[in-house]
């Protein structure tokens, strides 16, 4: 019996009160108030990151489809796509290609796509990496789609994985660096923890800020301010652009 099934098996045994992540919790909620308050909320409706993905992809004939960050596939098995036609790129578990991304990359280099979808290492430097790569590799009038870009907490940005239900990451700060860069068009959704939404223009150029390295929630609050972050409403319309 491989450890996935022992996992299951526990899981089914166990009652949730005893669970490790039940503890984390309830610690927080008495030690850690002021680091897992919510200085904002999503818009509330019936929509997430799949529904976005999917009207980007039918706006494609015989589209190309990648996958950095699959995981257990909940977004992979949603594509309705021929099988030759989706990339799912996870070194651990999900997808069709177990390999790290930038690998992928390094061995793909041939690769075009039309619609891609960055929710790999939730850490600024590898997103950056998965940001620049896939612009390269990516179609013209083709779109790139992100998770992750707006963490409502301390807790949430902070890496800390073990410790609460819902990690972000400093992800966030590819969505400033995009922001200010040139000949892109960056959209992000007010749901399902921050969806990006990316277009590319002629002779565009990420460009990297050097200081964000080291900067954390505190300055995220305040670059959020300035960040083009629209509905769902409008950001199906963005898409279909």
């Amino acid at each position: 019996m491989n450890i996935e099934k022992i996992k299951a098996y526990l899981k089914l045994l166990v009652p949730p009160i005893l669970l490790p992540v039940y503890f984390s919790k309830l610690y927080n909620r008495f030690f850690n108030r002021d680091k897992i308050i919510h200085h904002f909320e999503y818009e509330s409706n019936f929509y997430s990151r799949h529904a976005f993905i999917n009207r980007a992809i039918s706006k494609y004939k015989d589209c190309k489809y990648l996958e950095i960050g699959v995981f257990n596939n909940s977004v992979f098995n949603t594509i309705p796509l021929k099988m030759k036609n989706k990339f799912g790129v996870d070194p651990i578990k999900g997808g069709n290609f177990k390999m790290t991304s930038d690998d992928f990359f390094h061995q793909n280099k041939h690769l075009k796509f039309d619609v891609i979808f960055i929710d790999g290492l939730h850490e600024y430097e590898q997103c950056q990496r998965d940001c620049i790569n896939s612009m390269k590799c990516l179609n013209d009038g083709g779109i790139i789609l992100f998770h992750d870009l707006l963490p409502r907490s301390f807790f949430e940005e902070k890496e800390l994985q073990n410790k609460q239900s819902s990690w972000s990451g400093d992800v966030w700060k590819v969505a400033v660096e995009l922001n200010n860069s040139k000949n892109v068009e960056l959209k992000i959704i007010n749901i399902d923890h921050g969806i990006g939404i990316l277009k590319l223009k002629k002779d565009f150029q990420y460009i990297k800020m050097d200081n964000l390295k080291n900067e954390s929630f505190n300055e995220f609050l305040e670059y959020k301010k300035k960040l083009p972050i629209i509905s769902s409403e409008e950001a199906f319309e963005f898409i279909s652009k």
